[in-house]
């Protein structure tokens, strides 16, 4: 897909560059980028972006880092850090692009990112260097060496709009319509959104008071005992019915109102667990920082258990994985953990769920914004009343929302307007195919801004390949799931494991 690089021409009378104390005053990334990019000439110049020592992206002027440039990207940080006398790199994709990379070095002249120019091959000449390196030009190579230098302060205009307003949700609505358009210009940091956008968890626990049932009717005789936190409320004891009068001849009989589809599902389902082993998947970290661990819940069940009622199941789900991190709470409370756990129709259907779930979170002493709740975003779609209603039982109870499976769908982003939704997992079609498909591509760019912009993070399921993973990193994914990354455990093994979360090592291997 590219050329081979072109050799670097270094520019006349270059003078040396040497930081100015106080150069960065009232100035971000974002800032400094936008004026890098009114500096240059402008015939044929197609975008100019911004990425760390890491390759990740901190700013575009217009479109999205593809596969393709993301790779010149790397490439060009080897040669400009291997060569540190070397004032800029050039080379040419096989699309018609000139790509020349400007290094933003530190005093000590350590490289600590790069500014990548990408211009028609027509308008490049023998004086492009020149051109691209005047005064201006480096002065605020010189601001962004301050600015992006490891343990550098976050500036006030550098941190987005977090919170969920109606402006951001008719941007995403707006791009929804018209998901090839440019993206906006001020792209986040990543090492910024991850301060935002981490909700920590408390690392310890308020016991539960010293009542010995469970709303005055299921009796809680061990953590350990399932059958203690059956979500099955018992009822007041009521007067005994008076005799049944006799009906009089011709008159039909009255027949009872059954109980509700789903109450009546979970109270006659059988509790029995002996065929179900909770697993959990860890989030890998695409990004350092944060303290929070990851988990997905993963049961594994034998077929005829698989044919039970599926809110029964969901209940029993999280029945066990609570009555287990209940009896085992320094094997995942020793720093701030989290768990999700996927819901079916049938239990989004039940009005009642997340009142079980919070009698059982309070006799265990367990936070809520320890378990979040996954939902396919066809059920979104399918099931949108429902839906609603459970996002906004979550929020009360402080519990939280992911929505699996993302691809944009309008119809989904008014749902994440709602604090309660803190994670979208993309559509894992999209990101097998963006290395290829320009359309795929173009989604996935869409959902991970999406999330930036309404402060939320983004995670991709199924990540498998090596350049996949890569590019997921530069674009400022937040978080990965593969077995290639990290394979599924058995929820006992939790205790003994090293962190499966910390930050990939082979994004960066070669």
């Amino acid at each position: 897909m590219r050329q081979k690089a072109t050799a670097a021409r270094p520019p006349a009378n270059t003078p040396g560059l040497a930081v100015v104390p106080g150069a960065t005053a009232g100035h971000t990334v974002p800032s400094l980028g936008q004026q890098l990019r009114d500096v240059l000439p402008p015939r044929r110049l197609h975008s100019v972006s911004l990425c760390d020592h890491e390759a990740n992206v901190l700013w575009l002027s217009e479109g999205a880092l593809g596969p393709d440039e993301h790779g010149v990207v790397v490439e060009a940080l080897e040669v400009l850090t291997t060569d540190t006398s070397s004032p800029c790199h050039e080379t040419s994709l096989e699309d018609g692009r000139h790509a020349l990379f400007l290094p933003v070095r530190a005093p000590s002249g350590n490289l600590v990112g790069i500014a990548m120019i990408l211009a028609d091959c027509k308008s490049v000449g023998d004086d492009t260097v020149e051109r691209v390196t005047t005064a201006p030009v480096r002065a605020i190579m010189q601001r962004l060496a301050v600015l992006m230098k490891p343990g550098a302060a976050h500036r006030a205009g550098d941190t987005h709009v977090g919170g969920t307003t109606t402006a951001a949700i008719s941007v995403l609505e707006r791009a929804a319509e018209s998901v090839l358009a440019p993206l906006p210009a001020a792209a986040i940091p990543p090492e910024q959104v991850n301060d935002i956008l981490e909700f920590e968890l408390a690392p310890e626990y308020t016991p539960a008071p010293p009542a010995s049932r469970l709303n005055g009717s299921a009796e809680i005789r061990s953590s350990s005992d399932m059958l203690s936190l059956e979500f099955v409320e018992d009822a007041p004891a009521a007067a005994p019915k008076p005799p049944r009068a006799a009906r009089p001849p011709g008159v039909p009989p009255v027949l009872t109102e059954p109980a509700p589809p789903a109450v009546a599902a979970v109270v006659a389902a059988p509790v029995s667990d002996a065929n179900l082993i909770l697993e959990v998947l860890p989030f890998a970290k695409l990004r350092a920082g944060g303290q929070t661990r990851r988990f997905q819940v993963v049961a594994r069940t034998s077929p005829r258990e698989a044919q039970r009622d599926p809110a029964a199941l969901d209940a029993l789900i999280v029945q066990r994985l609570l009555g287990w991190l209940a009896a085992h709470r320094s094997a995942w409370n020793s720093q701030p953990t989290s768990f999700t756990v996927n819901l079916s129709i049938a239990t989004l259907e039940d009005e009642r769920f997340v009142q079980k779930i919070a009698a059982a979170l309070n006799a265990h002493g367990i936070a809520a914004d320890t378990l979040g709740f996954e939902i396919a975003e066809a059920l979104c779609t399918q099931r949108r009343a429902q839906v609603e209603r459970f996002i906004t039982q979550c929020d009360k109870l402080g519990a939280w929302v992911v929505i699996e499976d993302f691809s944009f769908d309008s119809q989904v982003l008014p749902l994440l307007r709602s604090k309660a939704v803190r994670l979208l997992k993309i559509d894992p079609k999209l990101t097998s195919s963006a290395l290829k498909d320009k359309f795929s591509q173009a989604l996935v760019v869409a959902a991970v801004q999406a999330a930036k912009v309404m402060g939320i993070h983004c995670a991709a399921k199924r990540v498998d390949s090596q350049a996949a993973l890569q590019w997921l990193t530069a674009i400022g994914c937040d978080f990965a799931q593969g077995t290639s990354l990290a394979p599924a455990h058995p929820l006992e093994a939790l205790a003994s494991s090293p962190d499966p979360t910390s930050r990939v090592a082979l994004v960066r291997s070669t």
